[in-house]
């Protein structure tokens, strides 16, 4: 039985013996080259199947003498570093282990070439800059060009002072190529530009009441939400849609307050904080005051001329949206000035040659007595002459009259305010900062 056994025993060793060894799992060898764009050293790595080979041979050639030309061996990261050469060229990069090799041919920058990068931001504006020796190129030939003509932004520009072009944001997705030449070189870079995503434009802007205005793009966004806060009591505080014109009105505020508004459409967001005064509502609610005053002056002052045109150019002049200090108006005149103006109305009197007339017809007057009474013995006139005479003189003075007026510009002697204190000339003086005078006609 013991003999038995061993005899199996070797046989089963023997079968073993004549099975061959399972194959060997396969190997590739691979190598990389690549070049730092801050050092300009090149950078080359030895794997197998993934995993660095240390002690790999590395073989450098090129047709242009690079100084980094020669035989390497890789370190235990299976990397050799090359120097960056003077001139860009193509460099031949060949690996070998265990019978096993691999060979690459790529091209490095030189360091005394022109390099060009192309940056976006998250806007979707594009800088290009422009170096030689990481030094900035001014005036610098850049050429930007699309396959088609999808990109509004292409043509011919001159980098600034600091080696720069800036470019707007493509509407679209499109590959670009930039083209730089500056003396005898020239290098190109093809990259990708991304188009910015339109974002929501919100406005809040207050006038008489609040509009809240909400664009995408320059589109109005009809439906989207809008949520109105404030720090204060405001009666406009909550939740709004905006219409067809994208727009929500809110109320004015009672009181100066800060409010919040935030708008949401197609899960965007954006929001705006805005202070909100009851100046202009109390500029608005004096003016119409001033303006009804104003026609009660004029009432009172006796004006029997066209109101209309008084009114209107009135309420032009002293509306609060015209007003020197109402926001986006430039100061028309100091509060001296509109002083001095008032003073001046208060002041004039009628004009010169209104006085002379009436002061001749007072010497005529007098002038004709002299001659009556120094023709009295020559001769007498009749009581009829005389009567007719005396009517033929007021119809005259009833004439001169009704073609004698205070010129446009002329304040008859009288004047009437906004409080409604009315004399018997024509002139009218309104407050809000203004003066204006008016010809009654009388």
């Amino acid at each position: 039985m013991r003999i038995k056994s061993v005899t199996v025993f070797v046989a089963v060793l023997l079968v073993a013996a004549a099975i061959p060894a399972a194959a060997s799992a396969a190997t590739t060898l691979d190598v990389n080259v690549e070049q730092d764009d801050a050092t300009g050293e090149v950078l080359v790595d030895v794997t197998n199947n993934g995993t660095a080979v240390e002690n790999a041979t590395v073989n450098v050639t090129s047709e242009a003498g690079y100084v980094g030309n020669g035989t390497y061996q890789t370190d235990a990261n299976g990397s050799v570093t090359l120097a960056q050469p003077e001139d860009t060229q193509n460099i031949t990069v060949t690996a070998t282990d265990d019978n096993l090799s691999a060979e690459t041919t790529v091209q490095i920058v030189g360091d005394n070439d022109l390099t060009v990068d192309v940056a976006q931001a998250d806007d979707g504006t594009v800088s290009i800059g422009v170096e030689r020796n990481d030094t900035a190129v001014a005036n610098a030939t850049v050429n930007v060009s699309v396959s088609n003509d999808s990109y509004a932004a292409t043509g011919n520009y001159t980098t600034d002072e600091n080696g720069t072009v800036e470019l707007d944001a493509p509407e679209e997705n499109v590959s670009v190529t930039v083209t730089v030449s500056e003396g005898d070189d020239t290098t190109t870079k093809t990259v990708d530009l991304v188009a910015p995503e339109a974002s929501l434009d919100l406005s809040v802007e207050q006038t008489t009441g609040v509009e809240v205005s909400l664009e995408h793009g320059d589109e109005a966004v009809e439906n989207a939400t809008v949520d109105v806060t404030s720090d204060g009591n405001y009666s406009g505080t909550g939740t709004y849609e905006t219409d067809a014109d994208g727009t929500v009105s809110l109320p004015a505020p009672t009181e100066n307050v800060t409010i919040t508004v935030t708008a949401t459409a197609d899960n965007d967001t954006v929001s705006e904080t805005v202070d909100l005064t009851t100046e202009f509502v109390e500029e608005e609610k004096n003016f119409g005051q001033a303006v009804n005053s104003f026609i009660e002056a004029l009432r009172a002052a006796g004006f029997n001329g066209p109101p209309g045109l008084v009114i209107s150019d009135f309420a032009t002049e002293n509306n609060p949206g015209n007003a020197d200090d109402a926001p986006g108006q430039e100061k028309k005149h100091s509060d001296d000035e509109a002083n001095e103006t008032a003073a001046d109305d208060d002041k004039r009197g009628p004009p010169e040659h209104a006085k002379k007339g009436k002061k001749d017809k007072n010497n005529e007057k007098k002038a004709g007595n002299g001659s009556d009474n120094a023709d009295k013995n020559d001769a007498k006139p009749d009581k009829d002459e005389s009567e007719d005479e005396s009517e033929d003189s007021e119809e005259e003075r009833e004439d001169d009259d009704s073609e004698q007026g205070p010129p446009e510009n002329a304040n008859a002697g009288g004047g009437a305010n906004a409080n409604g204190n009315a004399n018997a000339g024509g002139s009218v003086t309104v407050g809000v900062d203004a003066n204006i005078n008016v010809n009654s006609g009388n």
